[in-house]
């Protein structure tokens, strides 16, 4: 029977008999687009049989409806910002809905019925809605995170700058006792600005970091950018840098790793998570030893940083990596660790922690080898 040979009402009565084949042609296709994206068929949306139900009963009223209030705030926005923890794209949202229109479509044809007119114009109508509602929703989640990775990329930059920052206050003190006391007296107001625009520097770093550390953002707010290097002159260039911070302490910093290493990495990365290693060891080893080793095994390079200083108590032991971690007795933000973490996992590594209290601690992290050229 075509549809100009029946009214409205009594193609959502047949569409109404016929609702099971609505839903399962909906979901062979759906299937095979989360089938596409490693999603199982649990991540299928549950709703959609209501608004198969809520379609047919505005067909049978013959009037464009809408969402019912338990759909305007949740089923569809649901969705969209589910959709996007999913890995989806915006695009794929949308073939999800539209799924259901050619599924309508299908079904009718199937029992000799076209959706033209009138009833195409019912059904678009309701599915237009919930897509306009999952995409709304999946945008705002999108920006949402968008915006708390950039705020906690600003916090970790601003932790990272830490370190030179005190690095290069103690070389200001290191040159002064160097100098001839007559040169130094000449010298002394260039000192101070230097030792003013440094505090001003850390000012703006501290008033960053309180505006930032509190963020629990999903992701990471890391895109490396990977390339083959050499490991050794890396860490020594930063032992050689961050000499002044050790030798404070009277830390020895020993660099093991075999000359001509090669990884695959983004170097700058790589160096923030030896700094943030390297002056996490300096708070617990004082007058110690810090150890820096690597080997190759099987295309994995395996990173070591090793001190013997105070160790890690093992009830710390299991969120060292998590933001906003700290340990009571030593000054620190809750950053540090967890931006290791994050940039080794954002280079598809593994990051790890051995100590026993009193005994130092081990710390290690996995980057892929430099392949043969």
């Amino acid at each position: 029977m075509q549809l100009d040979h029946c009214t409205v009402a009594h193609l959502a009565e047949v569409l109404r008999q016929f609702q099971p084949e609505i839903i399962a042609s909906w979901r062979s296709q759906a299937e095979i687009l989360l089938h596409d994206r490693g999603l199982d068929k649990p991540t299928l949306t549950d709703h959609m049989p209501d608004i198969v139900a809520e379609i047919i009963r505005d067909l049978a009223l013959g009037r464009e409806g809408s969402l019912s209030a338990e759909h305007t705030k949740g089923s569809p926005p649901v969705h969209g910002v589910q959709r996007f923890h999913d890995g989806l794209d915006v695009g794929e949202v949308v073939a999800e809905y539209n799924f259901l229109r050619v599924a309508f479509i299908n079904v009718a044809e199937a029992h000799s019925l076209f959706l033209v007119g009138e009833a195409a114009r019912i059904i678009n109508h309701r599915i237009d809605e919930a897509v306009r509602m999952a995409v709304m929703a999946f945008a705002a989640q999108q920006a949402l995170i968008r915006k708390d990775q950039e705020a906690e990329h600003l916090a970790f930059v601003a932790h990272d700058l830490r370190t030179p920052l005190n690095a290069m206050s103690l070389l200001i003190d290191e040159l002064k006792d160097c100098m001839d006391h007559n040169l130094r007296e000449d010298a002394d107001h260039v000192f101070e600005i230097l030792r003013r625009n440094i505090r001003r520097v850390e000012l703006l770093v501290n008033r960053v970091l309180k505006s930032n550390t509190q963020l629990v953002g999903t992701g990471t707010a890391f895109q490396p950018e990977c390339r083959t290097f050499e490991l050794w002159p890396l860490v020594q260039r930063l032992i050689l840098d961050l000499g002044m911070v050790s030798g404070k302490s009277g830390i020895d910093v020993v660099n093991e790793i075999p000359r001509g290493l090669r990884i695959f990495a983004d170097a700058g990365l790589i160096s923030q998570v030896f700094q943030n290693l390297l002056g996490n060891a300096f708070k617990y080893a004082a007058h110690g030893r810090v150890t820096v080793s690597a080997q190759d095994h099987e295309g994995l390079v395996t990173c070591v940083v090793h001190d013997n200083g105070a160790g890690i108590p093992l009830e710390m032991l299991s969120t060292v990596f998590d933001k906003m971690v700290t340990d009571p007795d030593k000054e620190g933000t809750g950053l540090g660790l967890a931006i290791v973490k994050q940039i080794i996992e954002a280079h598809s590594g593994a990051v790890g922690v051995q100590s026993i209290f009193g005994h130092g601690a081990t710390f290690t992290f996995t980057l892929p080898a430099a392949t043969e050229e």
